[in-house]
């Protein structure tokens, strides 16, 4: 019995004292309010500078893919030419596939 009087007593004193951090926490001084106003533009500005050097970054990784693409496509054809010369020069040669 003494148990189930205590428990609606503990959760008054927590509603009391939540309500109080409540009512504190929404009257910020102007201060505070500068200090959250700062520290959100700066969030907000390292966030675009991560998001342009994101984008820096794919950009020239797109640059080397379409430059290595290239070159493979280069080197595949210089293969094939290497390979008709040498079978024409040594026809028993083995071909390459």
């Amino acid at each position: 019995m003494m148990q189930t009087e205590q428990q609606p007593q503990h959760q008054n004193q927590l509603t009391v004292q939540n309500s109080g951090s409540l009512s504190f926490s929404s009257h910020l001084s102007k201060e505070d309010e500068e200090i959250s106003k700062s520290a959100l533009s700066t969030f907000r500005a390292k966030e675009e500078e991560i998001e342009r050097k994101k984008m820096e970054v794919r950009e020239k990784v797109q640059l080397q893919l379409g430059r290595v693409e290239e070159e493979t496509k280069r080197l595949a054809s210089i293969r094939e030419v290497c390979s008709i010369k040498i079978f024409l020069f040594f026809p028993k040669a083995k071909r390459f596939p």
